[in-house]
């Protein structure tokens, strides 16, 4: 029998709460072709929430026993997002998806806008990683006078969550460039530079001249627009010796 004084924490290291990540694509015009992630970065107070669907099956032989027998999951999963704008008030495109997708839910015409993919994970834990389709529904979470403005998204699955690999670990998936923010940007300016396993990312170049970057996440990296004509100037990430897809982006 172990005794309270012979027991000791756990060596290791701390997961943390932070270290969650979350993505949401559209469904693609094709099954079976890729999803086209984009991450939010700036979210709290995530919470999955999985409950049991089950069904009786109590015989004679139970006595008056229950006996439910697991067939399924309801689950949705709640999330906070910051609402961060530009000048002309439009928020960055993932929580444009989002909303959008929010608001087709009271369009009956745009039925196929409703749905989302949605996917979630750790970025240490190979384990924690899930996927799933979902209607979008939010509400303030905040509504004081001087509070920053925060969405309360509940994200109902369409009942067919699964675990996949996990996108965090390196090796799972191939980098990639997704996305880029602003979508223009003149000499010295940050763009943010959204992707996909990016932690051994070794350089960057826009429109072939090398940039100055800093990795934030292994899907996200904020790059210094180097100078060069304006125009198109795509963007390239060289990652554990190889190069990603050129990422299209315009240089102001």
């Amino acid at each position: 029998m172990t005794k309270p004084n012979q027991i000791a924490p756990t060596r290791g290291r701390n997961a943390s709460t932070y270290e969650w990540i979350f993505d949401v694509a559209y469904l693609p015009e094709n099954p079976g072709d890729p999803f086209n992630w984009v991450n939010i970065p700036d979210i709290t107070a995530l919470a999955p929430n999985s409950t049991a669907t089950t069904t009786d099956g109590a015989t004679y032989a139970n006595q008056g026993q229950a006996s439910p027998i697991t067939t399924g999951e309801s689950f949705n999963l709640n999330v906070n997002v910051k609402m961060v704008t530009d000048d002309d008030g439009n928020p960055i495109v993932p929580v444009a998806m989002l909303l959008e997708a929010a608001n087709a839910l009271l369009d009956q015409d745009r039925a196929s806008d409703r749905v989302l993919a949605i996917r979630y994970y750790h970025y240490k834990v190979p384990q924690w990683a899930y996927q799933f389709t979902a209607d979008v529904s939010w509400t303030r979470a905040n509504t004081g006078n001087t509070d920053l403005e925060f969405l309360a998204l509940t994200l109902a699955a369409k009942g067919d969550r699964k675990v996949i690999p996990n996108p965090a670990r390196e090796g799972e998936v191939a980098p990639s460039l997704v996305n880029a923010l602003p979508a223009s940007a003149e000499e010295g300016q940050i763009v943010r530079v959204t992707g996909t396993s990016l932690k051994g990312i070794t350089g960057v170049t826009v429109g072939g001249v090398a940039a100055a970057y800093v990795l934030a996440d292994p899907t996200a990296v904020y790059v210094t627009m180097p100078a060069g004509d304006p125009g198109d100037a795509p963007i390239v990430a060289k990652v554990s010796g190889s190069d990603t897809a050129p990422l299209a982006y315009t240089r102001a």
